[in-house]
This record gives structure tokens, C-alpha cells and sequence, in this order.
């Protein structure tokens, strides 16, 4: 039990019912693993990654040294060269390229799309074994592999390709895929171990078991698939075909099989290399399919909960879309209603605001932002439309982005109405003779920092010069009479200090945006 389970009225139940039982208790915190110890494995671990990194930093430097100068025109295009290729490499073998991973039929489709990349490739391998494996090569077999060859991926382009695209016929191109290669491997191997009699000392051993070596390769590629229960069924068959090459190809047996007895005799006494031969073979290949099978389920189980994974995204990101677009609604509305006289307003308070932090000392980059803040819910309004985005069913990363950016505006909008809001609940409460010390506090809590107060300085000089259905509208002295005896209390004595002493000029911005307003 970790200290984490414990608490202090365990500890003082402990006290009280039983002081053996607190001995016990005390005993007990000092149990479970320390996330902080190093052991003996973590220190080592630790040895051969600095071992690693310094070595690592060595041949940088090294290599630093001997190529002081940049690459010449040559090696530079060369290697814009090869990275070209590995990158059209990559693209035609890579698994999950522009797939979506829910759509199964796409994802086999990629599948069958790469495994037939993987194909032409190894029909040109076991072209070349055929080739090369047989002193007297038939060249009627050779061509009738061919054959077999070019037809069977013809019709696995078609069928992979064909329109429109089903599950049914990229599950039936991945059957006859597998199918395919399993068969060829075994061909290529049956062909090359009886094309090599006579001349196994020179070349037959190698070439042969190259060609055995085919047959796992096949159950690779087969594997790639990432099908559990295809893998599993194909290998019942591997299983077989590989145990009647066994005692057929590679150790003909039924040349000794005239008698039962003289089979036994011929396995067990006077040729046991053999059976043993045979039965590790076919270890082998079991364990083989015990550790391939074991990855693919392994790949298996993280796909299907990558797709739980990404099934919870999708329904945040709708769930995201539907109240992202809600509460932008709700912005627009709220903020809409009075458009052309909140613009008039804002640009006024902005200016104000700007002015008296640049009276009160603070850097132009700080005035410059008070000045954006203070006009932005009527600046970037439009910006929080996200209709372009409501018929997505699935969003991309750009598109995640763009309305997290949304979002984060939103949120600086949603603050600045607050700020707007409370400049109104303030002057209201004040004129209605509601504002107690209760009322006070709460509303100094809201944005009290020094940029905050600056906008709200503005923002109540703007209110009290306007009219409100709960009062009339004030000049500017008696504007600037009750910012000093009703609203003091709202900010810190040097801001409001600052703001009376330059109260005319306050009144000239005022009355500019006015006439603007006016001759507009």
C-alpha cells in the first residue's frame, strides 16, 4: 500500500483504538516502490546511453572537421536525389498512407496496393532463381511461371482497383494474394531442389535453401496483412504442404516405404539424421508462426484500439463543432444586436484606453495591445464563423488547427464582453443604488489587472457620456465627477490620477470619434 492510500484520520483512528496497530501503520508508509530509486539495471541502462550520446557527439564532431566546407553542387543534387526516391519509395510501400484507418474497405485497399508492389518485386526474385538454379534451365516451365505470373497480377490490379471499391473484393484480392505467393514460394523450392541434382556440391546446396528460405519470406508478406485469422488458416495448410515436401522433395521417402518395418528401420536406425532433420524443420517453422502470429494479433489489438481511439476523436471533434458553433452564436448574437454603434464605441474606448497607457509609462508594444484588445470583439467577429467546417464529417489537422485558433479568439472575445459587460453592470448598479461592498468586491475580482482597469477606465468614461434607459447622458465634467466620488473604488489611485489629469484630452478623442460619427 503506497503513502498516497494513507491519511491522517487513518492515523489518528490508529492512535486512538490501538497503539500496536500504529506501529503496524507507521511500518506500512514506509511500503511500495520509490519512483525515484535507481537500481542496478537503470544504472547500466543509463551507462550505455551516455556511452551512446558521446559517441554519437564524437563522429558529429569528427565529421565537422573533415568536411569544414559545404557539399559541392554535385553531392548536393545527389542527395536531393536519393532522398526523391526513398521518399516514391516510401509512398508506394507505405501501409497507411492517405488512409482513413475506419474505412475498412480503404485500408485493405492500401494493403492490397502495397502487397502487389511487394509481389512484382518477388516475381522478379523467383524469376531469377528459376534462372539461375538449374544448370539446364526448362525454359518452358520458366515461361509458364511467367505466365502464371502476369495473369495473376493483371487480375489482382483489376480486381484491387475496380469501381466501385468493396470490402467483398479487396477481402477476395487479399485471399488470392496470399494464396499466390504461398504457392509460388513452393514452386520456386520444388523447382530449384529437383533442377539441381548433379550438381548440389557447386551450387545446389546454397541455391536450395535460399529457395526453402522463400517460404517464410511468404508468410511474411502474408502477415503484413495484419489479419490474424488469415494467417492462422493459410498456416494449417503451410503446415501440410510443408511436411509432404518434406518426406517427398527434400527426403524422398517413398522410396523406402515397401514395408512399414523397413520405413522404421530406415527413419529411426539407419538413417535417424534424418527424422531429426525432418521434426526440427518443423519446430522451426512452428515457432516461426508462433512469434509472427503473436506480432500480427499484437498489431491487430493496437489497430482495433487506434480505431477506439479515433472513434472517441470524431466524436469530440462533433461534439467540439456543435458547441464551438454555439457559443460563437451566441457571441454574434449577444454582440451584433447594436453593431454600428458597439464599432463607434469600441474605436473610442481603444483610442482612450491606448492613450492613457501611453501616459501611464507602458511600452508602446503594451499600448498597441490594449488597443486591439479593446476593439476586437467588433474587429474579428466575422473570424469565429466555422460554417465551412459544420459538414465535415472528418476533420484534418489544418482543419483542427483553424478552429482551435477560432477558438482561442473566441475565447479572447468572450473575455473582452465580460470587460464590457461589467464596465454596464458597474454604472447601472451605481445609478440604481445597488452597488454594496458585496457588489464592489466581486466586481474588482473580474480582470483586475493593470491593462484591464485601463479599458474599463474607458470604457465607464464611454457609458456615462452615452444614454441608458436607466439614465440620461452626461457632459463631460460631470462624467469625470463621478469617476472620481462613485467609481474610486474600482481601481488603483495612480490610474485614476493619471486619467483626470488628462481628462481634456480624453474629452478631445470623445469628441473627434463624435464627429466622425456624425458626419459619417
Amino acid at each position: 500500500m503506497g503513502k498516497k492510500d494513507k491519511s491522517l484520520e487513518d492515523f489518528f483512528k490508529k492512535a486512538d483504538d490501538d497503539p500496536e496497530a500504529l506501529k503496524q501503520y507507521g511500518e506500512s508508509m514506509n511500503q511500495g516502490d520509490d519512483p525515484n530509486k535507481v537500481t542496478r539495471f537503470d544504472k547500466i541502462a543509463m551507462f550505455f546511453r551516455n556511452t551512446f550520446e558521446r559517441i554519437k557527439m564524437y563522429s558529429q564532431k569528427k565529421e565537422a572537421k573533415r568536411n569544414p566546407n559545404k557539399p559541392s553542387k554535385i553531392r548536393r543534387r545527389l542527395r536531393l536525389f536519393y532522398k526523391l526516391l526513398v521518399r516514391r519509395a516510401s509512398e508506394k510501400f507505405n501501409f497507411e498512407a492517405g488512409v482513413d484507418i475506419l474505412d475498412e474497405t480503404s485500408v485493405l485497399y492500401r494493403r492490397n496496393r502495397v502487397i502487389k508492389n511487394i509481389l512484382i518485386v518477388t516475381n522478379a526474385v523467383f524469376l531469377i532463381f528459376t534462372l539461375i538454379g538449374n544448370e539446364n534451365p526448362n525454359y518452358i516451365v520458366i515461361f509458364g511461371f511467367g505466365v502464371i505470373m502476369f495473369a495473376t497480377n493483371t487480375t489482382l490490379k483489376r480486381m484491387i482497383n475496380e469501381r466501385p471499391r468493396t470490402l467483398l473484393k479487396q477481402q477476395m484480392a487479399m485471399y488470392i494474394a496470399s494464396v499466390y505467393i504461398l504457392l509460388a514460394s513452393f514452386g520456386v523450392y520444388i523447382k530449384l531442389r529437383l533442377g539441381v541434382e548433379g550438381y548440389e556440391d557447386v551450387l545446389g546446396f546454397s541455391i536450395t535453401q535460399a529457395g526453402y528460405v522463400l517460404i517464410y519470406f511468404a508468410l511474411v508478406v502474408i502477415a503484413l496483412y495484419q489479419n490474424a485469422t488469415l494467417l492462422r488458416i493459410l498456416f494449417k495448410w503451410v503446415l501440410v504442404l510443408m511436411t509432404v515436401i518434406h518426406v517427398t522433395i527434400m527426403y524422398p521417402l517413398y522410396e523406402q516405404a515397401d514395408s512399414i518395418q523397413g520405413l522404421y528401420n530406415y527413419l529411426v536406425v539407419d538413417e535417424y539424421q534424418i527424422s531429426i532433420d525432418i521434426l526440427l524443420r518443423t519446430l522451426v517453422l512452428i515457432i516461426f508462426f508462433i512469434a509472427l502470429y503473436s506480432s500480427v494479433a499484437i498489431g491487430q489489438m493496437m489497430n482495433n484500439k487506434r480505431k477506439e481511439e479515433l472513434l472517441k476523436r470524431r466524436d469530440m471533434e462533433s461534439d467540439f463543432k456543435a458547441v464551438v458553433g454555439d457559443v460563437f452564436d451566441v457571441i454574434s448574437v449577444f454582440n451584433l444586436h447594436s453593431e454600428s454603434q458597439q464599432k463607434q464605441s469600441a474605436f473610442r474606448v481603444a483610442e482612450m484606453a491606448s492613450r492613457l497607457g501611453t501616459i501611464l509609462g507602458l511600452s508602446p508594444n503594451v499600448c498597441s495591445e490594449i488597443y486591439d484588445y479593446s476593439k476586437i470583439h467588433v474587429d474579428k467577429i466575422r473570424d469565429l464563423s466555422i460554417v465551412e467546417y459544420e459538414d465535415k464529417t472528418v476533420l484534418n489537422e489544418q482543419d483542427y488547427e483553424v478552429i482551435r485558433e477560432k477558438t482561442i479568439l473566441g475565447s479572447v472575445i468572450i473575455k473582452r464582453l465580460q470587460l464590457n459587460q461589467k464596465s454596464e453592470d458597474i454604472v447601472r448598479a451605481h445609478f440604481e443604488k445597488t452597488a454594496d461592498k458585496h457588489f464592489t468586491e466581486r466586481m474588482k475580482k473580474i480582470q483586475r489587472s493593470q491593462e484591464g482597469q485601463i479599458i474599463l477606465l474607458a470604457e465607464l468614461y464611454e457609458i456615462l457620456r452615452q444614454s441608458r434607459n436607466y439614465k440620461a447622458a452626461f457632459n463631460h465634467k460631470r462624467a469625470v465627477e463621478l469617476l472620481e466620488l462613485e467609481f474610486k473604488d474600482y481601481f488603483e489611485p495612480y490610474i485614476l490620477d493619471r486619467f483626470m489629469k488628462y481628462s481634456n484630452e480624453f474629452e478631445d478623442y470623445y469628441q473627434r470619434f463624435e464627429l466622425k460619427r456624425h458626419t459619417a
